[in-house]
Parts: structure tokens; sequence; C-alpha cells
């Protein structure tokens, strides 16, 4: 007989499986290897290199998404009558899985991936190649060969693809697809929170219950040239609710230069980009030996081979243990490069922003004068890491040709009308992009030589 299952979750408490067919259906997708996989990749990656609590994974997370869409769905059902089962099964399996495609150490090991392949359409002298972004890996889990797919076929083809469409699809269809993808989608809903409480920071704090409270349902516009063209149902917020929708914006802007974008994390994502980019360039010249990793390492199989069956093989674990390799390997660069990762012994940091007081001008001739030292060889291989990363604390994503679904939308009084957050909060529309220029050196050599670039700028 089917039984109820709990996970004890820090941020949600007790999450509960029923004993219904579809929510038993999902506990037995958490049992499949490719979702226990989560268990070792790290939701932040390097971050508990800063914050040494920030240690939870992507399993947690996905499950805690997954309790954050079950919530949002009550809310829906509370606001409109003729609920449709299907579409709402669709979102809570999506919100459940929608992080399979993640490799180790998450968005960094995705940078990596740009950055080889990067250099072998440089090496075969193509203009570029498209890499896949973890959406797309975790479409290919749900449809490939794979223990997941398995069982979401049980529940047939439309099924299934519906799952994987919802993930990849640019613009949500439907309300039940905003739960997943929205301005208040399950996934922020939760990594916010369960970010904060992880690293111990005290940043990103709002009333999510009040938030959650004020939610309501309305058709945004969607238009082209000032013309509208198609309306989607998508979650707004009740305009008794606006501070803590300013609290969410203002939360998660600061959690991105807090925590993600630490200045250390980040030295440590480049230091792994790095290397990844470097046992690439050994392997492409017939050099595996040097890296004293074998064929059968994970990271070497996806390197060569680039396929769903080498990929769905790696995670941090798989990383840390091929470190401790490379530590000891006959390359000089990658000895250096593992040794120092594995010691915390990061590259230091110059904040050419901060250095340049965000003047746009100078920085701009800065990243001329780099290019110009770069190219006439001024720097050793990796002895600079360069580093850009900007943050829109507002209008997140565009979604095609329409902006209408990156905005938060306020309802007004009348319950009819519609507003931007930015024309109703006057701390919203203060706000601005902010953008960071980093370098991070190996030794005082490499920083005297930043040093003096910047001081002809000054």
């Amino acid at each position: 007989m089917a039984k109820q299952q709990r996970i004890r979750d820090p941020l949600h408490d007790l999450i509960e499986f029923d004993d219904s067919d579809f929510e038993q259906f999902l506990w037995s997708l958490i049992d499949t290897r490719e979702f226990q996989r989560l268990r070792r990749i790290k939701q932040l990656g390097f971050s508990e290199l800063v914050y040494p609590g920030a240690t939870h994974t992507r399993f947690i997370h996905s499950v805690g998404v997954f309790h954050t869409a079950r919530d949002l769905l009550k809310t829906i059902e509370n606001k409109i009558t003729d609920i449709d089962e299907d579409r709402a099964k669709v979102a809570l399996t999506a919100a459940l899985v929608h992080d399979l495609g993640h490799g180790p150490f998450s968005h960094a090991f995705e940078e990596a991936t740009k950055a080889l392949d990067a250099d072998i359409a440089k090496q075969e002298k193509r203009q570029s190649i498209k890499t896949k972004k973890h959406e797309h890996w975790t479409s290919d889990i749900l449809l490939g060969d794979t223990e997941v797919s398995a069982k979401l076929n049980k529940m047939g083809d439309r099924f299934q693809n519906d799952v994987a469409n919802l993930l990849t699809s640019e613009i949500p269809k439907d309300i039940y697809a905003a739960v997943v993808s929205s301005q208040f989608d399950a996934d922020r809903l939760d990594y916010i929170r369960r970010d904060r409480m992880m690293t111990g920071a005290q940043h990103g704090g709002f009333d999510y219950s009040w938030l959650l409270a004020n939610l309501q349902i309305s058709s945004i516009p969607l238009a082209v040239d000032n013309k509208d063209y198609s309306k989607v149902d998508s979650l707004v917020i009740g305009h008794k609710a606006i501070q803590a929708a300013e609290s969410y914006v203002l939360g998660l802007f600061q959690m991105y230069f807090a925590v993600y974008f630490h200045k250390t994390t980040r030295s440590a994502e480049k230091m792994l980009v790095a290397i990844l980019r470097r046992v690439g360039k050994l392997i492409s010249e017939g050099m595996l030996a040097k890296t004293g990793l074998v064929n059968t390492n994970p990271i070497v199989l996806f390197i060569k081979k680039r396929d769903l069956s080498s990929y769905v093989q790696t995670d941090d674990f798989i990383i840390w243990g091929s470190l401790s390799v490379l530590s000891s390997c006959d390359d000089d660069i990658l000895k250096e490069l593992a040794t120092r990762l594995l010691k915390r012994d990061l590259y230091k940091v110059i904040d050419v922003t901060e250095i340049l007081d965000g003047n746009a001008v100078k920085i701009a001739n800065f990243r001329i004068a780099m290019g110009d030292a770069v190219n006439s060889n001024h720097f050793e291989e990796f002895e600079i890491l360069e580093d850009h990363v900007s943050r829109d604390p507002y209008k997140f994503k565009e979604y095609g040709s329409s902006d209408a679904l990156s905005k938060i939308h306020v309802l007004a009084p009348n319950g009819k009308d519609l507003m931007d957050l930015a024309d109703c909060s006057e701390v919203v529309k203060a706000l601005g992009k902010k953008s960071l220029f980093r370098i991070y050196t190996r030794d005082d050599n490499a920083s005297k030589k930043i040093m003096d670039i910047l001081g002809g700028l000054l």
C-alpha cells in the first residue's frame, strides 16, 4: 500500500507527499538516479568558501520548489473555479525536476563549458559553438534514456513533453506555467529564502507570507510595437503588498552582490573554469596522460563526447576527486591551479570598477588596454582571470519581443487596472543596473602588471 512520505526541511519544516497516485508518482521521481545526483551538487557551488553554512544542495532546493509550487497552486485554486488539474500536475512535476540539468558547481560548470566551446571553435576556426544551457540538459534528461524519462513516460508522451516544454519555453503560456517561470515563481521564492538562511546573510529578507496572501491572477497583455497581440494569465500582487514586493526586489538584488557575486566565490569559479579549459586543451593535443586523469573519468568523457550519458555522471564530488589527482599531475599549470583551489589559496582580486570609480569611459579604455596586453602576450596563460558580471535589480528577463512579463504588476485598488511596480514605488524606480569588472591575479607580479595599466588611466 502507498504511504505518506515526509522530508524534514530547514526552510519549510515538513514537506509531505500524500498517498495519492500522483504524489506517489512524484515521490518515485525523487528515487531516480538523476534526481539523487542532485544530492551531490551544492546549490551555491563555491559559496561555502565564504559562507561555511552554505552546503545545501540542488536536491533539497528542488524539493522545496515543489513545496512552494504547491502553495502557489493552492493560492490559484482559491482565486479561480475552473482548475485545470492536468496543467496543475504538469506544473508541480516541472517544479520538482526543474534543476536536473545543472552541472557540477552549477553555473560555474556552464561557464566552463562555454569557455571550452569557445576554445574548440577557435582551434577549428569556426565562428562559434552554441553552448547548451542547463535548462536544455534538463529537457534531455526528461526525454532521453534515463530513469526519470522512463517514469514520466508512464504518465503518457503528452505529459512528458508538456513538462519538458514548460521548462524550456521562454514565455509562460498560462497561469500554471507562471508557477514555474514568472516574477514570483516557485524557484525564486525558494532559493532567495533558502540561500539567505543557509549562508547566514542578513540580506534578502522579505515578507513571504504577506506576499503570498496578496497574490492575484490577471491577464497580462503582450505587445509588439505597442500593439497587443496576445494575453497570458500571470501572478500579480495586490496594492497592499507593494512594500513586500519592494523588499523582494531589493533582497534578490542584494543577494547577488553579497553572495552570488562575492569576490572569493567568483575567484574560485574562475579558477575552476581555467582548470577545465586546461584539461580540454591537453586532451585536444593528445596529452591526456599529463593530466593524470584516466579515459573513464566523467570529466574527460564529457569534454570528449558532450553527450547526456557523460553529463549526468558529473557532480561536485567528481570535480573535487579529480582536483586531488590534478594536484599531482605532470602539467605545471594544472598542478598549481588544482593545488591552490584545494587549499583555498585563491587568486587575489583587483576591483577595476571600484578603482576607476565606475567611470564607464575609463573602464572601456582599460578593457582596450587589457586586450592589447593580452594579444601581445604580456601575460602568461592563466596569469590573470577576468570577471564581468552585472545585474538588473528589476527587469531580470526579457520574454521574446515584449518585456511585459519581466515586470512586477500591481493590481490597482479598483481590482481591474494593472500598474508597473516601478510606477508605484519610488524605491524600485530609483534602482539601476549594477556591473562589476574584476581581475583576479595569480601573484604579486601579475597584480603589478594590472596596476601599471590602471596607473596610466588614473
